[in-house]
Formats: structure tokens, C-alpha cells, sequence
């Protein structure tokens, strides 16, 4: 037994010694070997590979059977989220394994599936708490689409449904080895638990760990065969296929790369920053004519770092030829090059007659170490700096010594372990940026820097927070920014060669002459009216100015001139809108459209009072149309019985948390102010606190941060009647007095420059926000994968027990102007636009062209449930939005919300009695209620003449209630 362990340390230590030299550059050892495609196997094959295989007969659950699992040779099943199974296997020898897996994503999929894989009931890894399954997408079409101003466009994506044997790899493919198990001899068990979405799963492997060859042993083991006369080239902007929607085609307007036209947007090469991410890989098919050797030549920038090195790995028919073709680099280049694979010493690569496929995938497994280790130290220095304001209170006093060392002894042994993987990692770096100088290079300066200095005192660290863990130039702020960065690899591609050794591609060489002709023919075209933010539409078109950039507006284009046009015959004609202010001034000129869209939700009222936009509630189907809305989100277009503006996109006020803190500290997610306020004295005990959306920089506080705790307290913005203030009601007085008591008792943050880098820091570990910040948490904050989650906004307990969670949720509306003379056709365009089928197609064809980036929020309740984020988080969303309530407008209205910001700050910072602030508001307030009354003829000399209904939430419920 002792034998064994000793055998089982001993070799743990050689994988950990051969990755480590792969890491550094060591070649010979190889990271992912790859069993052959499922329907290339049989039973021989399989015992030469010396391959454990469990099939899918064995997990306990019914076998599939469909047009899928009837293109696998093997049995299979279909896993549903939740759905489990375990299955036992023998393994008779002992050792380390990788395991693979026989796999295709359900069918009406757009996010990839997830689940939970225990190996003898344990995770395979730290690093593998759970495993993503592939996903793969195709162009619908081999040519770019135009659109109407002759541009190309993206070509709109579709699932590729292809079996693919998986190996078993860490979440963010960050190893540059697979991940490998070490099994002894005997019995074993296998679970897998799906965790999203839905999965085919045929026949589970385990293959013992062995590398691939280096180069040099790779050529001895290949034919004496060679081709010639070869060259095949490929767009690099049209692969075959890919697993990550976000890499898509960009234009490039280099003379260096074709196609190329000056008059006419091509989208003529592939990547950039939209190829970045790690595991994003890219594929081709091709064909040789002839069995031999061939060199792989990439068309390729990197100009997007500066001096800093990426990487590709290069896959060849399912597998890594050789280990130096595991992480090849990409170093900073200011032009395009033609980069061979293997430089001034081509790799030969051997290649049968027939079809094959190049895989490139974007790595950053070189710095897999680095990153390892800035998350290690991240986390000592979040716990240093925890320990030392537990110490502390969190008091900074500039006369008051502190000993540091005699209540934490090895506080200078830590920060010395930190500084020295900080040092051996900026040397690892600057050896593959062969010295030169970068932004990453810089940050770990810095870094090391406030490091070095907090070292040489440690007694005063205290005063020097900011140095440590507090602020934009902390050691922990450049650490976190320096992790995404190194995480980041995008490269460019323009074209790829596959050729033989007697021919060379075309060079990269511009003409002189003709790159000055292109300037002239450039600075002509400026003076060009440009198509797509001219206004004007045909006699039978309708006019729709969009205010989104100008991808939003191609897939609308493309959806309407698809789907929309044929349906009705309503042709329809889009413009950009940079400026929401050029609708005013279109109204006043008389050149207003038909329809606008992304319009803030602040005008369709301003425009309304005025007599300039359509009553969308005259057309007779209206009231059941809204149902698809949340009933509050109607109500600041309302002018007494007329809706003159329908919602689009929705935002949503949550609480964020950072669960990995809280449970550090032992306290709940807070579900009420109540609650809140019991958790803030232990958060401000270790310098935390918690962040509403009134600690936003703006000294202006608008109806979107104050009308929510005047709802949740169960006051009115307004009189019944519309023509003087609500706010001097008791429930009003509580809740200006409440929010104020949040900054000047319970000490919130009066300004948070940014909530989501304070968070992510661990500064605010919970609080109150938007969309925006979950966007951001989702797609930029890597490291934070699986801490962090969402709750509904804290409810408001009243006297009487009830709980009331209101909040805001404006964000952009869809209007229809007066004077259009298709009112009609616009009607049926915007119903059709915000149908649920429509706008769930239009958010899956963002996301696969674009990425989940331009995750669509749209204000459809039933097409907000088909999008592709978390089904808890969804669920939260979706039930704070039956709270959903914006505060209605009238004339005057904007004058209340200016001077309930103004009673805030003085009670704030004057030190104000909340009544008395609120008294001074008031007179304010109703005078200009009234002038704006008399102005739009509800009161002459003082009298009504008009009645005004101020709408509700009963309001826009009846509606939905009594509608046919």
C-alpha cells in the first residue's frame, strides 16, 4: 500500500513536471489526444487505442431514438435539465486517464448545455465544477447578404448538429492539457447530473494519458510521400463552422486584405476582438488533391495589444498534430503578415487525399499559470486586507501607530510569496514579449510596486489601503484588470494557405501609388450623404428611424424585408438616429417618420402633450395587444385615457450579491430594507457596504432611484385629481425621511463611481442594480463565474405587515407619429415587431451573430422567458417585474422629480428637516403644475376647464381585463 501511494505521488509529480515544461516552451509533450470520430471507430481500433468504453446502455436511463441519435453508430440517450445518472466501470490498470465523451446539444438550443461530472462522487478538478458541452454554429448560406445600399451584412447563423467526442477540459480552458484523472486499479463509479438545457449523450471513454509526439518524431512516423503544386486558399472570414457565435466577420478597410472595395463595406476578415476568448474555435473544411506533405500559411494581424503576444492552437481532423502546434504565438505586428507555421523551419504536415478539417482555437493556456496564480493572490490579498480592517475597525487614524506583525506574525512572509509569483510571472511575460514593454507588463509594475512598498513597513499598511486593496491603482485593481487582459487573445484573419513546400503565397505588399489613389478616393467619398442616417422613404414605404447602432438596424432590416413584407406587402424603409433630439426638431420641420424605435423613455410624453404622436389605444385591438407587458410599464405614456407609446426593451432593478463574501461573514441575502439595515453594521465593520441606486455619481436624483421608495411606503407622486403634488402625504414624509436616513444614520455610499468594478472588487458586495451591471457581470468578470447571483429588490415593510417591492424598469420605447398618413400599416409594423415571435428571433440572431454581449431585454414578458441566461435569475427578473411601476408624467411633472432631488440633497448635506425640505418642494412644485395646466388648457385663470386623469396600475389592468 505503501508502494502504491509512493507510486501514485511520483506520478502526479511527472504530469505537474511535464506541464510545466510544456508551459515554459519544452516540446515534445502533447496537450489534447483526440480518439477518432465515433463513426470512424470499431472494437479493434478502440483496443489498439486502449480506450475503457461505457456505453450508453449502461446508465439507467430509457435509449433515444431519433433523426439525431440515428446518425450515431452507437446507443444513446437524451439527458433533460435536472436528469441524472451513475454508472460503475473497471479500470485494471492504475494511473492517469482523460476522459471523453460522445455528445450533441438538443436541437432547440442556443445556449450550451451544463452539468455536473463526479468521479467516484468527487469533482474531477477544482477547476472543473462543472462541464460545458459544445455547441457548434454555420452560416445559413455561403455568401454575404447585401443590404439595400449594397453593404454586406452577416450571415444570419443556424445550429450545427454534428456528433463530436469531447474531452473532458477545465471551464475556461485555461489548461493546456486536458483534464486527467487518476484512477486506480478497480472498481469505479461515473455521474453526470445536467444542469442546463438538454443533451444527447452516447458512449463515455477513458483513455490512458499519453502525450503526442514532438515534431521531429511526428515526421518519422509519417509516409515518404510528397505533394506539389498545391495551393488552396481560404477566407478566413467564411469558416465551415464554429463554437462560439461571438467570432464573426469584420471589415477591415486595409488594401492588404481582399476582398476590398472602396465604395462598398465588405466584410472581409475574421476575429479581432470579437475572437478573444478562450476555447473559441474556428473550423474549415478543405480538399487536397493529392496524398503528401503540406504548409499551413494564416493571413494574420495582432495590432490590438500592443506588444503582447497571443495564441492559437491548431487542430487537424479532430486532433493536435504535434505539441508545437498546442500553443503557437501570435507576437504584435503593426501590418498584416503572412505567418507559415513553424517560421523560417515550416512544419510539414501529411495530408491524404480528400476532405479534411483545420481547427484554430484561441488559447490562453501560456498564461494559464500567471492567471492561477493572480487569482491565488487576488484572494490572499482580499483576506489580508479583511484581516487587517477586522483589526482595525476599518478606522484610519494618521497619528495612531499600529504593530501589524504582533496580531498577524506572517504578514510579511505573505506579502513576500505574493511578490515573488508576481516577479516570476512579469519575467515569464516579458520572455514572451521578448522584453519589450506592455500595458500587462506595466500593470504587474505597479502591482509589485505598492506590493514592495507595503512590505518595507508592514505596521503601516493601514494608512496605505489604497495601496493594497482600496482604489483604481491598488495592487488588487490592477491585479483584476491584468487577469482579463492576459485572458484576452484576439487575432485577426484575412486568409488561409494550405500549400505545398515549391509554393509560396501571395506576399502582403501594398502599392504606393495606389494606396495614395485610395486616399483620394476615400477623402471624396466623405463628402457623400451616408445612406444609412438619411432620412426619406418611397410614396410605399414606411419611414422608421432606429436610435441603435447600425448592426441592431442591418438584422432589423433583414428581418423585415424576410418575414414582415412578404406577410402584409408593407414595405419598409430603417434610418439611424444618432440624435434623439432630431426628433423635436423633425416634428417642427415636418419631416418627422411613420415610426420611431429605441426612443428613450422620456420623450414619447414631451412629444405627446404637444399633439405630435399617434393614440396607439384608437386602434381597437390595443388592449389585448399590451398583455404582453408588464402593467406598470405603460403608465409615463398615458395622458388621460390615451397610450401614445408602446415599451421595447425593459430594464430591471435587482439586489446583486457576492455570495462568496457574504458567506464569508456569515450574513444572509437581504430580502427587505429591514434586513438591510441589520447587515450593514457587520459590512461596514470590515469596510464593505451596500450600494442603492441613489449612490450613483450623479448629483441629480431622478424619478428612476427616488419614485420607488415613495410607491414601496404607499404614497401618491400626485393628487387624485393631477393638478398639485402628492408629496406632503405621511407616507411621502417617510419615505424622503428613509432616504435620506440611508446616507446620513446607516452611512451607504453617497456616490459610487462604478457599482459593478465595486463589486467586483468586493468593495459592495451586495446592492441594488440594473441590467447594464448584469450584462457586465455576465460577460466581463470572468473570475467571479459561480460567486455571485441575484435576488428581488428589498421590499419595504409598512405598519400593517405588508410588503411592497416596487421599482422602476424604463428603458426604450417604439413610438408612432401624428402626422403619419399610414397609420394603419405603422400599427401593424409595430405589433408585429413586438409579437413574441418576432422579438424572440430578433434576441437569438443577436446573440448568434453577435454574442451573448447583445443579450436583447426585451420588454415582451413572453419572449423575455425564451432567453438564454440562468433559469434562477430569470425567474427573479420575472417576478420583480410583476412589481414594475414608472412613475406617471403630467404637465409640470419634470419640475416634482427635479425638486425631490433637490429636498434630498438638502437634507443630505444641509442637514435639512425632511419636512421643511419637502414644504419648500411643494410650493415649488404645484406653482408650476399649475402654470403648465393653464398652458395646455386643463385650468384658464385659475380654473378647470379640463378634467386630467392621473392613470394607475388599476388603469392599465382593467384594460388588459376587459379587452375582447
Amino acid at each position: 500500500m505503501v508502494w502504491q501511494r509512493l507510486r501514485r505521488v511520483l506520478r502526479a509529480w511527472l504530469v505537474l513536471l511535464l506541464a510545466g515544461s510544456l508551459l515554459a516552451g519544452t516540446k515534445g509533450v502533447s496537450a489534447l489526444p483526440q480518439p477518432a470520430q465515433p463513426a470512424n471507430r470499431s472494437a479493434g481500433a478502440e483496443a489498439e487505442q486502449n480506450l475503457i468504453e461505457i456505453g450508453a446502455e449502461g446508465y439507467g436511463l430509457p435509449l433515444h431514438s431519433d433523426e439525431w441519435t440515428a446518425a450515431y453508430p452507437k446507443a444513446a440517450v437524451r439527458l433533460e435539465r435536472g436528469e441524472r445518472f451513475e454508472v460503475n466501470f473497471e479500470v485494471e490498470q492504475y494511473g492517469d486517464y482523460i476522459l471523453f465523451m460522445d455528445v450533441l446539444a438538443g436541437a432547440e438550443l442556443i445556449g450550451a448545455p451544463e452539468g455536473v461530472l463526479r468521479i467516484d462522487g468527487e469533482l474531477p478538478a477544482a477547476d472543473v465544477p462543472r462541464v460545458v458541452f459544445p455547441v457548434f454554429y454555420q452560416n445559413r448560406s455561403d455568401q454575404f447578404p447585401l443590404d439595400r445600399y449594397g453593404n454586406q451584412i452577416l450571415i444570419p447563423q443556424e445550429r450545427l448538429m454534428q456528433w463530436t467526442r469531447m474531452p473532458l477540459r477545465d471551464v475556461t480552458f485555461s489548461r493546456n492539457l486536458p483534464v486527467t484523472l487518476y484512477l486506480e486499479a478497480g472498481r469505479h463509479s461515473l455521474s453526470l447530473e445536467l444542469t442546463k438545457e438538454s443533451l444527447y449523450l452516447g458512449s463515455i471513454y477513458l483513455q490512458r494519458f499519453t502525450g503526442l509526439s514532438a515534431y521531429s518524431e511526428y515526421l518519422n512516423a509519417q509516409p515518404a510521400s510528397e505533394a506539389s503544386r498545391v495551393m488552396i486558399t481560404l477566407e478566413a472570414e467564411l469558416p465551415s463552422y464554429k463554437n462560439d457565435t461571438t467570432i464573426r466577420p469584420v471589415n477591415s478597410r486595409s488594401l492588404s486584405v481582399t476582398p476590398y472595395e472602396t465604395y462598398r463595406l465588405l466584410l472581409n476578415t475574421l476575429g479581432g476582438e470579437s475572437w478573444q476568448r478562450s476555447g473559441g474555435t474556428v473550423y474549415y473544411r478543405f480538399e487536397v488533391p493529392q496524398d503528401g506533405y503540406y504548409l499551413i500559411t494564416l493571413r494574420a494581424l495582432q495590432n490590438s495589444k500592443n506588444n503582447f503576444t497571443v495564441f492559437r492552437r491548431i487542430w487537424l481532423d479532430g486532433q493536435v498534430p504535434f505539441a508545437e502546434l498546442n500553443e503557437v504565438p501570435f507576437p504584435y505586428a503593426a501590418e498584416w503578415q503572412n505567418v507559415t507555421l513553424g517560421g523560417e523551419q515550416p512544419y510539414r504536415l501529411y495530408l491524404t487525399r480528400g476532405e479534411h478539417v483545420l481547427g484554430l482555437e484561441a488559447t490562453h493556456s501560456p498564461y494559464g499559470r500567471a492567471i492561477e496564480n493572480i487569482q491565488q493572490e487576488l484572494r490572499q490579498i482580499n483576506q489580508l486586507a479583511l484581516e487587517i480592517k477586522r483589526l482595525t475597525g476599518n478606522q484610519v487614524d494618521r497619528y495612531k501607530e499600529w504593530v501589524l506583525s504582533d496580531y498577524i506574525p506572517n504578514i510579511g512572509e505573505r506579502l513576500q510569496g505574493i511578490l515573488e509569483n508576481l516577479r516570476a510571472d512579469k519575467a515569464f511575460l516579458e520572455s514572451l514579449n521578448q522584453g519589450r514593454a506592455s500595458q500587462e507588463i506595466l500593470s504587474y509594475q505597479i502591482a509589485i510596486d505598492n506590493l514592495t512598498f507595503l512590505a518595507g513597513d508592514v505596521d503601516k499598511i493601514p494608512l496605505y489601503m489604497g495601496r493594497l486593496s482600496e482604489g483604481s491603482s491598488s495592487a488588487a485593481t490592477r491585479l483584476s484588470s491584468l487577469q482579463s487582459s492576459l485572458e484576452s487573445q484576439p487575432l485577426l484573419l484575412d486568409k488561409i494557405f494550405i500549400h505545398t513546400a515549391d509554393m509560396t503565397p501571395p506576399p502582403v505588399r501594398v502599392d504606393p501609388l495606389e494606396s495614395a489613389m485610395e486616399s483620394l478616393r476615400r477623402f471624396w467619398q466623405s463628402f457623400q450623404p451616408n445612406p444609412y442616417y438619411t432620412p426619406g422613404a418611397g410614396q410605399d414605404e414606411l419611414e422608421v428611424w432606429v436610435n441603435r447602432p447600425r448592426q441592431y438596424v442591418d438584422l432589423l432590416q433583414t428581418l423585415t424585408d424576410q418575414n414582415f413584407t412578404p406577410q402584409t406587402g408593407i414595405r419598409v424603409k430603417f434610418a439611424i438616429m444618432p440624435d434623439e433630439s432630431k426628433l423635436v426638431l423633425a416634428n417642427a420641420a415636418g419631416i418627422q417618420p411613420d415610426v420611431a424605435l429605441g426612443v428613450s423613455t422620456h420623450i414619447p410624453y414631451e412629444l405627446a402633450i404637444r399633439n405630435a404622436l399617434y393614440d396607439l389605444r384608437s386602434f381597437e385591438d390595443f388592449d389585448t395587444f399590451i398583455r404582453i407587458y408588464s402593467p406598470g410599464a405603460l403608465l409615463s405614456y398615458i395622458i388621460n385615457d390615451s397610450v401614445y407609446a408602446i415599451p421595447e426593451t425593459q430594464d430591471f432593478w435587482v439586489t446583486f450579491y457576492r455570495q462568496d463574501i457574504l458567506d464569508s461573514l456569515g450574513l444572509p441575502v437581504p430580502r427587505t430594507w429591514n434586513e438591510v439595515l441589520e447587515i450593514l453594521p457587520e459590512l461596514q465593520r470590515y469596510g464593505l457596504n451596500y450600494n442603492t441606486p441613489l449612490s450613483s455619481g450623479s448629483g441629480f436624483k431622478g424619478y428612476l432611484m427616488t419614485a420607488p421608495f415613495l410607491f414601496n411606503f404607499g404614497a401618491q407622486l400626485y393628487s387624485p385629481d393631477g393638478f398639485s403634488s402628492g408629496l406632503g402625504s405621511e407616507e411621502a414624509i417617510r419615505a424622503v425621511r428613509f432616504m435620506a436616513e440611508c446616507f446620513t444614520i446607516y452611512g451607504m455610499p453617497l456616490t459610487t463611481a462604478s457599482f459593478y468594478e465595486s463589486f467586483r472588487q468586493g468593495s459592495l458586495p451586495v446592492g441594488i442594480s440594473n441590467f447594464e451591471t448584469y450584462l457586465k457581470l455576465t460577460t466581463a468578470a470572468p473570475e467571479l463565474r459561480g460567486l455571485w447571483g441575484i435576488d428581488l429588490y428589498p421590499a419595504t415593510v409598512l405598519l400593517d405587515g405588508r410588503q411592497n417591492r416596487y421599482a422602476t424598469g424604463s428603458a426604450q420605447a417604439s413610438i408612432m407619429f401624428k402626422a403619419t398618413d399610414q397609420p394603419r400599416q405603422a400599427w401593424e409594423f409595430l405589433k408585429w415587431w413586438m409579437s413574441t415571435p418576432t422579438q424572440v428571433e430578433f434576441a437569438q440572431q443577436l446573440i448568434l451573430n453577435y454574442g451573448i454581449e447583445y443579450l436583447w431585454n426585451t420588454a415582451n414578458l413572453e419572449a423575455f422567458q425564451y432567453l438564454p441566461i440562468p433559469d434562477e435569475h430569470k425567474q427573479v427578473i420575472l417576478e420583480q417585474w410583476q412589481w414594475l411601476q414608472e412613475p406617471v408624467k403630467l404637465p409640470g411633472s419634470y419640475m416634482q422629480e427635479r425638486e425631490l432631488s433637490n429636498a434630498w440633497n438638502r437634507i443630505v448635506f444641509d442637514g435639512v428637516n425632511p419636512r421643511v425640505a419637502i414644504d419648500v418642494a411643494i410650493l415649488t412644485i404645484n406653482r408650476e403644475i399649475t402654470r403648465k395646466m393653464e398652458e395646455f388648457g386643463y385650468l384658464q385663470n385659475g380654473q378647470r376647464v379640463k378634467e386630467f386623469k392621473v392613470p394607475t396600475l388599476e388603469t392599465v389592468k382593467g384594460w388588459m381585463a376587459n379587452a375582447k
